[in-house]
């Protein structure tokens, strides 16, 4: 079986509210509450479990109360971590859920910076763990001013080992993209266009497929159209509607999880994708980020269209330059 090593930095502790109706600006009272551990790499690293076609190997700071409460419940799963607790505290999450309008709200508390000792033990580990793995995942931001070379110098091991990297994660990338790496980025349509300054997905995926370690580019939207490309062709994926969505919390987490583990087992790219996105509208069933039902996926894949994107009524192609 295939192994990720996967580096997520900026975990939390998770709270999830859920109200029968949720209102703005009165007093709102919960009527479940669930907490667990959370965070991109986390949720990463849960989905891999769920779609069983690969291992991960979580690399993370914790610090503080929450950081080990997220140890603790992480051993409960027995989820493989390498942690670097930090002298900081890690960051709590709270989601309020309005089962009436299936709506979500999240607050999500300041994170703080790694010193630089810790950032070289969370590298030093990253490295241990990327030597017996095929491949890596980088999820998410890092705790708010910690060294922005946290990432690029990650990528330094990657480059010597010559392993893929799936890129979840949108600030600070450019050295990274500069490497003659092999690049498969998964963000978001929001975060594309954070990225490249675009403000459509065709004029941003131009742009990325402009550095040549890009292989493969996935853009998620939420419930909306989600995109793929491989440089020369963009594809469109129509997703079902659910009749009722628990949490939407973990989707991306869970595709970029599903997307890595299909290709490192040959599946071609665009359809790894597809599957990825079923899985990812699965998870919208579970009230756990990164835990979905694979019988559920399989259904849902089924339902999932993928056609060329047409733009000016005709079929997108992306040329670099």
């Amino acid at each position: 079986m295939k192994r990720i090593a996967v580096l997520g930095p900026n975990p939390a502790w998770q709270k999830t509210l859920f109200f029968e109706r949720f209102r703005y600006g009165e007093i709102n009272r919960a009527v479940e509450m669930q907490q667990f551990p959370a965070g991109k790499g986390i949720n990463f690293c849960r989905a891999v479990a769920c779609h069983g076609r690969s291992e991960a190997m979580l690399v993370q700071f914790t610090g503080g109360e929450n950081g080990e409460k997220i140890r603790d419940g992480l051993e409960q799963e027995f989820m493989a971590v390498h942690n670097v607790r930090t002298e900081k505290p890690t960051r709590c999450c709270t989601t309020c859920l309005c089962r009436a309008t299936q709506t979500m709200t999240e607050v999500i508390e300041p994170s703080y910076a790694a010193d630089p000792g810790e950032v070289k033990m969370l590298l030093d580990g990253f490295e241990d763990v990327l030597d017996d793995s095929d491949a890596a995942a980088f999820c998410g931001t890092l705790p708010t001013g910690t060294d922005p070379a946290l990432y690029p110098r990650a990528a330094q091991f990657l480059l010597e080992q010559k392993k893929p990297l799936l890129l979840d994660s949108y600030q600070n990338l450019r050295p990274v993209f500069e490497m003659n790496l092999t690049i498969y980025l998964k963000i978001n349509k929001e975060e594309l266009s954070a990225m490249t300054g675009e403000q459509t997905i065709e004029a941003g995926l131009k742009k990325v497929f402009q550095f040549p370690s890009v292989r493969f580019a996935a853009i998620t939207d939420g419930p909306g159209k989600a995109y793929a490309s491989d440089g020369k062709r963009l594809v469109a994926y129509t997703i079902p509607q659910l009749d009722k969505v628990v949490n939407p919390i973990g989707c991306g987490d869970t595709a970029s999880a599903v997307l890595l583990s299909e290709m490192l087992e040959g599946t071609d790219p665009f359809e790894a994708f597809r599957q990825a996105l079923a899985a990812a509208s699965a998870n919208c069933l579970s009230a756990f980020p990164g835990s979905f039902s694979t019988t559920d996926a399989a259904a849902i894949a089924e339902t999932i269209s993928a056609l060329p994107a047409l733009a000016r009524h005709e079929e997108t192609a992306l040329t670099c330059p």
